[in-house]
């Protein structure tokens, strides 16, 4: 959930307040397996690093799939409603189509949710693939846990610890152009427990929104920054010596947007329930 110098506030509270409320109301069109294309839809052709994406979500699951068998259609805005549900993607199987909000279509970790649907052709959420295998690759925010109920602490000799008692890394990456020229930023964030028993971490940030994995990016056109919502408490725990992944992707543009980032000079960090990493810099060219 980013949000960009200047409009803090308001971004990051709309879209919270957004992610909440489809949090509550259960809203996930991954299950509209049968949903008819909204009225406004357009088919396009993906980007090429969908195919980068599909290769990903394929290693994670254990999975294989004809990416170019899959159509895609696209709605203006940050989520469309469908059958009296507001949401912002889902796979239909009987089409094999994936469907997305414009405002996401660059968003990796929300297409790689409907790429792994496609892959695994399921319309529910396996716990075992989207918040265990591609868990690091793929975006749930609450989605996920419906289907294979409420997640249990699988051992009781677990100490609860505040997040910094996590060792917190970041790996910053400026990855090579995409065949169609495109070149993106990639910003892997990395959460270890040091030690020899296992860790429930206290819910980092308020009981609202407590944010897992987040990043912060400065540059000379100014900063963004966010953080993933994830409300399954599998995220805060950790068996000893575990190390749980996220990955933040953001294409090179002329323009600094919520998925954005612009050339220069760049001091980056990630974060643990805003425990953060040693700063790190990284030159981003076009």
């Amino acid at each position: 959930m980013p949000f960009l110098d200047g409009s803090k506030s308001g971004s990051s509270a709309a879209r919270a307040a957004i992610l909440l409320v489809m949090i509550a109301l259960g809203i996930s069109a991954c299950d509209l397996i049968t949903a008819p294309l909204p009225p406004n839809a357009q088919p396009f052709t993906p980007p090429a690093v969908y195919a980068r994406w599909w290769a990903m979500t394929e290693a994670c699951s254990g999975r294989s799939g004809d990416l170019g068998a899959v159509r895609w259609y696209r709605v203006p805005g940050s989520r469309f409603t469908l059958r009296g549900q507001a949401v912002a993607g889902y796979w239909n199987s009987s089409a094999n189509r994936i469907v997305l909000a414009e405002d996401i279509v660059e968003q990796g970790d929300m297409v790689r949710h409907e790429m792994l649907h496609a892959l695994l052709r399921r319309p529910v959420h396996p716990r075992s693939q989207f918040l265990g295998l591609c868990a690091p690759l793929v975006s749930c925010q609450g989605i996920c846990t419906r289907d294979d109920g409420t997640w249990h602490v699988p051992r009781s000799d677990y100490v609860v610890l505040p997040p910094d008692s996590l060792n917190v890394a970041a790996s910053a990456e400026l990855l090579p152009h995409e065949s169609d020229g495109e070149r993106w930023f990639a910003l892997e964030v990395s959460v270890r427990n040091a030690g020899a028993h296992a860790v429930l971490v206290a819910a980092p940030g308020d009981r609202v929104t407590p944010h897992t994995f987040g990043y912060d990016l400065r540059g000379p056109s100014g900063g963004i920054g966010g953080g993933e919502i994830e409300s399954d408490s599998s995220t805060l725990f950790f068996q000893p010596f575990e190390i749980k992944k996220w990955l933040f992707e953001f294409r090179v543009s002329s323009d600094l947007s919520e998925y954005r980032i612009t050339p220069g000079s760049y001091l980056v960090r990630g974060d643990y329930g805003r425990h953060r990493s040693a700063d790190t810099t990284i030159t981003i060219s076009p």
